[in-house]
């Protein structure tokens, strides 16, 4: 009898261990960020995962502001949320969904192009609107609705009319034949590289990422460089808004990344933990630096903003 006792024990035990473990295995933290994070995100994962064995890390790329209509319209579950434009988080996730908006990063606007590209070899600063406009390029940018790069390249180009002083440029180019658009800039990075078009509007950090050519654009019009922040507010982009029938009009500014945990995030400790070495500085911030994405603070949107207490040393003084 005892020994049948102590046989059905152990089994009880082994059933629960392999129950926790199975558990343990299936805990997991979502991640919704902007297509032009996922490399950096890629070594991130790699390095939560390593440090915390059982969970896994699923991320969802895509343009941000589809990704927070995700969450405000179909409920989506995302425990971090990672926005190229800090924007995205004010006026579609906060204050219903989002409690706090931490600034993170920065990039800049390019032309990207390939060895294929038509008339690569001539482009340049001060030509290559003219380039763009010739009947036979084909270039693109990413849906302004979805995705902030989208927008930005028409900030682009209207802060570029102003600036080469070349007339009705920006009426012109959305007029264009050849012109597509495409739901997030990481979808032009293979259309560039096959040679299916010869210019697309990309963030540097994604240029640089995969290996393509690019033209840095002049400071006046490329929304890096705050010394510029009046004159970005020049341009400005009318989109869809977090409800049917409204609108949000978009306000060139320099380029700023921002992230928060939504407030139903379905396992916000891993979600707060996963957001420390994102904002560590030799973890998330150093692996952004080194693939071309400069830092920004790490710091609230507005300041003396209530965040978790486990990120506050990270933030800049």
């Amino acid at each position: 009898m005892n020994r049948f006792r102590r046989i059905t024990v152990l089994a009880m035990a082994l059933v629960l261990a392999f129950a926790a473990t199975a558990a343990m295995a299936d805990e997991k933290v979502i991640v919704f960020h902007a297509g032009s994070l996922s490399t950096p995100m890629e070594k991130v994962e790699k390095i939560f995962e390593e440090a915390h064995p059982g969970v896994d890390v699923q991320r969802e790329a895509g343009g941000s502001a589809a990704l927070a209509r995700k969450i405000i319209d179909l409920g989506g579950a995302c425990d971090v949320f990672m926005s190229a434009d800090y924007m995205v988080i004010e006026k579609i996730l906060r204050p219903a969904e989002a409690d706090w908006n931490i600034l993170f990063s920065s990039n800049a606007i390019v032309l990207m192009y390939s060895p294929q590209s038509k008339y690569k070899d001539e482009i340049n600063k001060d030509n290559w609107t003219e380039v763009l406009m010739r009947p036979d390029v084909r270039w693109g940018h990413s849906e302004p609705d979805q995705d902030p790069c989208g927008y930005r390249s028409l900030m682009v180009l209207q802060l570029a009319e102003t600036f080469y002083h070349d007339k009705d440029l920006y009426a012109r180019a959305l007029k264009h034949p050849e012109r597509a658009v495409r739901p997030k800039a990481i979808d032009l990075v293979a259309m560039v590289q096959s040679g299916a078009m010869d210019y697309a509007f990309e963030y540097k950090s994604v240029a640089m990422q995969h290996g393509l050519e690019y033209l840095d654009l002049p400071d006046e019009v490329n929304l890096k460089n705050p010394d510029f922040a009046d004159q970005y507010a020049a341009a400005s982009v009318e989109l869809a808004g977090s409800e049917p029938g409204k609108t949000i009009l978009a306000k060139g500014e320099p380029i700023v990344f921002a992230l928060t945990i939504p407030r139903n995030a379905p396992n916000p400790k891993r979600a707060l933990e996963l957001v420390e070495l994102i904002l560590a500085k030799d973890g998330g911030l150093k692996i952004l630096e080194e693939m071309g994405q400069d830092t920004v603070g790490p710091q609230t949107y507005t300041p003396g903003e209530k965040i978790p207490a486990e990120l506050q040393p990270l933030m800049v003084k």
